[in-house]
């Protein structure tokens, strides 16, 4: 098992897809930050972080829905790459099970998530430190629940699209499937606008790409409700359990 992971590791490290779309993610996060930084707070309607501290905890709030995109993209390209090429024989030909090779993969998943989480923090935040100073101090419990629950949300993604992509096993149909969930995405995130929805469907919208800013951004600063977070830790572990479960039974059940 640790090879397989440290296999999959290496071929991360000498991805230039993946190091490609890190920069430009980073290049996004620095960019809002610079234009929040120019911009004044009546003209974002109150939503200008005051500080750089206020804006390390707002960082992911507002790359989220960017950061989902790329990393999703990346996956569904990574997993279907493995099918089409041929290249998912090799690791079970040395007499790696299929439970294995899922398990490095969504190791891989996180760790993903981990490095484009960092990145947008640091690139979200530097700038703007140094455009309006670091503040008086960090609110450690807010910084901890947005990235702690953010990096959830996005796991559950990856999560869900890598399952996709071992399913369909064809990079048309798995991105058609990414096409169609972002349609979904922007039809309920346009339609939380005028309809309040109860705890339980909250729950489930706020894990989708667009939702999840507003509600981590509601996270940040205090204001979501303690029955939001829960739905939504709850919403994203089972995602990846029932995501989970699902792609090994494909694996373990057909042909590769």
């Amino acid at each position: 098992m640790f090879n397989v992971i440290s296999s999959e590791f290496y071929k991360l490290r000498k991805s230039k897809g993946f190091w490609i779309m890190v920069v430009v993610v980073a290049a996004m996060a620095a960019l809002s930050s610079v234009v929040f930084g120019l911009l004044s707070a009546e003209e974002l309607m109150g939503m200008r972080p005051e500080s750089g501290s206020a804006m390390l905890i707002g960082a992911l709030p507002m790359n989220i829905g960017t950061m989902l995109w790329f990393l999703v993209g990346f996956v569904v390209i990574f997993i279907n790459f493995d099918f089409e090429s041929g290249c998912i024989r090799n690791p079970l030909a040395i007499g790696i099970t299929r439970v294995q090779y899922y398990g490095a993969k969504f190791v891989m998943g996180l760790l993903t998530c981990f490095i484009f989480v960092v990145v947008t923090l640091v690139a979200a935040t530097l700038p703007f430190a140094v455009m309006e100073g670091w503040g008086d101090g960090l609110d450690v419990g807010a910084f901890l629940a947005s990235v702690g629950v953010g990096y959830l949300i996005l796991v559950a993604q990856v999560t869900l699209f890598m399952s996709l992509a071992m399913m369909l096993r064809k990079i048309g149909p798995t991105l058609g499937a990414l096409i169609g969930y972002l349609v979904l995405d922007m039809m309920i995130s346009a339609f939380m606008v005028f309809v309040e929805l109860g705890d339980v469907l909250r729950g489930l919208a706020n894990v989708l790409p667009s939702p999840a800013g507003f509600y981590l951004s509601g996270l940040s600063t205090g204001d979501a409700y303690f029955g939001d977070v829960m739905w939504v830790v709850v919403v994203s572990i089972a995602v990846i359990v029932v995501m989970s479960l699902l792609a090994i039974r494909s694996l373990t059940r057909r042909d590769v």
